[in-house]
């Protein structure tokens, strides 16, 4: 957020939707008391405009506030609530009454670490990072800024170099060991961003364990098994329409869920989408079933809203599907209606998304194609499937008879 809002200009606004609530007149009273205390608080950092910085300062505050015992629970649910209807007031310019859930988690309390959060995080949206990228480096960033802040650190220039290593053991309590070196990733990039971050990269680990799993895929029967739901009348238009698109394009849940109308060229026959994870242009062809699926969804199933985006919740208020979790959840109940992957097995778009990329390499495609059809940004992140195609990994073992039996035992 640009810091030329005037605070009381955005407050004023706020305060205008909150009205609109239709809530009592003293509780609106109350939250322009919050806003008041809000002002205070900018003043005494010498500013008068609003910023996201600010607004996580302030709520950095009331969690101090409230572990030190200096406000009750709920006088900190509604000081938190006020915030964030006003930050929802300046990103989505209006406010709704929603639970906000308290999925708060602790917060440096240095000014100097605060800053470089915001800055950091800022950097990372301007450069057109994907959102999986940016609340990763938000949730490991905020975990590193804690565990300097509970050793005594309050800026980088008097943290001492072992503050480093001691944080990547911390984190092995929690953390696989495949995991750090996700972590390691995102702490260097913080570390080249910030000023006197270099003298701590050579202590931030450069060889880390990979995690290489066994990609799982759908069977044949599996496939079959599905493919013959898809056709019953058991699951929804919009659900079916969601899966057939997975099992032909392979397409990432969140690029399904973030398709808009206007990406279906029904005269050319082609879906074109910006890639959410590499923020590339991807054009995929639209086959005629999942075409039929699509248009039979939009035609008779969909709710009449002014939203642009294809796939909608089917209950009231009909918005677009928010994520990942809910393509996970119409998949479950489709394998459930199909009998498949009833266990702990994996379940899920990625599983689709895995088994297209299998098929594919089975029937003879390319590597290279399939790379660009999954619209993945280096060829390496296709080679995972080449161990799904069994045959032809059959084929490159050697037989025996092959190899000379020198010792006797073996013969």
């Amino acid at each position: 957020m640009q810091g030329d809002l005037l605070l009381s200009d955005i407050i004023d606004r706020a305060l205008q939707e909150i009205s609109k609530l239709g809530l009592c007149s003293e509780l609106n009273c109350q939250y322009r008391r919050v806003y008041d205390r809000l002002k205070d608080f900018a003043k005494n950092r010498n500013t008068d405009c609003y910023s996201a910085h600010l607004l996580d300062c302030f709520l950095a505050h009331i969690e101090q506030r409230y572990k030190t015992g200096a406000i009750g629970h709920s006088r900190r649910n509604h000081l938190r609530r006020a915030s964030l209807l006003l930050r929802d007031c300046v990103e989505n310019e209006r406010v709704e009454w929603k639970v906000y859930r308290d999925n708060s988690k602790p917060m440096p309390l240095s000014r100097e670490f605060l800053r470089l959060y915001s800055q950091y995080l800022g950097r990372l949206k301007s450069d057109g990072r994907s959102e999986n990228t940016i609340q990763s480096s938000r949730n490991l960033l905020r975990q590193f800024f804690v565990f300097l802040d509970d050793n005594g650190c309050g800026t980088l220039s008097e943290t001492p170099l072992e503050m480093v290593p001691s944080f990547f053991q911390h984190l092995l309590a929690t953390y696989q060991p495949t995991s750090i070196r996700t972590v390691a990733s995102h702490i260097r990039s913080f570390l080249e961003f910030a000023d006197g971050g270099e003298r701590f990269l050579r202590l931030v680990p450069s060889r880390c364990l990979r995690n290489k799993p066994i990609i799982p895929v759908l069977s044949d029967q599996e496939h079959v098994a599905l493919k013959r739901v898809l056709e019953g009348p058991e699951v929804s238009l919009r659900d079916k329409a969601i899966i057939q698109l997975a099992l032909r394009t392979g397409l990432r849940s969140v690029d399904i869920v973030g398709m808009k109308l206007s990406d279906i060229d029904w005269v050319k026959d082609t879906i074109s989408i910006p890639q959410s994870k590499t923020g590339r242009p991807f054009r995929i062809p639209l086959t005629a079933d999942v075409g039929n699926f699509l248009s039979s969804y939009i035609l008779t199933e969909r709710p009449r809203t002014d939203t642009p985006y294809v796939f909608l919740r089917s209950q009231a208020p009909h918005r677009p599907l928010c994520d990942h979790a809910a393509c996970y959840a119409l998949v479950r109940r489709s394998f459930a209606r199909a009998g498949i992957r009833l266990g702990r097995e994996r379940k899920g778009i990625h599983v689709i998304r895995h088994s297209v990329a299998s098929r594919m390499l089975s029937q003879g495609v390319p590597v290279t194609t399939i790379s660009s059809l999954l619209g993945h940004a280096n060829k390496s992140s296709t080679e995972v499937y080449l161990a799904t195609d069994e045959r032809r990994m059959r084929e490159c073992g050697l037989p025996l008879t092959e190899i000379p039996m020198n010792c006797g035992g073996l013969r």
